[in-house]
């Protein structure tokens, strides 16, 4: 334990004393509040632990989380197949992308490597082409639907 934290004792949750027979309730005598009340206590206890200037670590459990969305490297046959999955032409699929159609066949013939973002959506039709066939087939229905009502 460092110097800073000697002596001081993490202060648990108000529903937690309250369930505790803490703050002046007698255990077992919860009393069932609104989601929002909950809420609200609990900003009020952030906006203490705030002004007492304080790190936070000292009043309530404080977690990390890193995540890695790095894209993988997409050679001309792996650019290919993408569009393959979706059965989609290089016009169409660069109109999926929202590229040129010359900026797919750049990818496809290896003279230009995709965008990271570009990647970072072929890594998700990957993941799960079934969704991204789905939602090209409502496309193609919307689009059938909007031209049929203007002629």
């Amino acid at each position: 334990m460092s110097r800073a934290n000697e002596g001081k004792v993490k202060k648990p949750l108000r529903k937690e004393r309250v369930a505790k027979g803490e703050g002046g309730k007698k255990a077992g005598s919860v009393r069932r509040s609104s989601v929002g009340a909950e809420i609200l206590e609990a900003l009020e206890e952030v906006r203490d632990a705030l002004k007492s200037g304080e790190p936070l670590a000292q009043h309530f459990t404080v977690r990390s989380y890193r995540f890695e969305f790095a894209a993988r490297g997409y050679g001309p046959d792996d650019v290919r197949s993408v569009r393959q999955i979706l059965g989609l032409s290089q016009p169409l699929f660069a109109d999926f992308l929202s590229v040129d159609a010359s900026t797919v066949r750049s990818w496809e013939q290896g003279s230009r490597p995709p965008s990271a973002i570009a990647r970072r959506f072929m890594d998700e039709i990957t993941v799960n082409p079934d969704y991204w066939r789905g939602r090209l087939r409502e496309s193609i229905a919307e689009a059938e639907t909007r031209r049929s009502t203007t002629h």
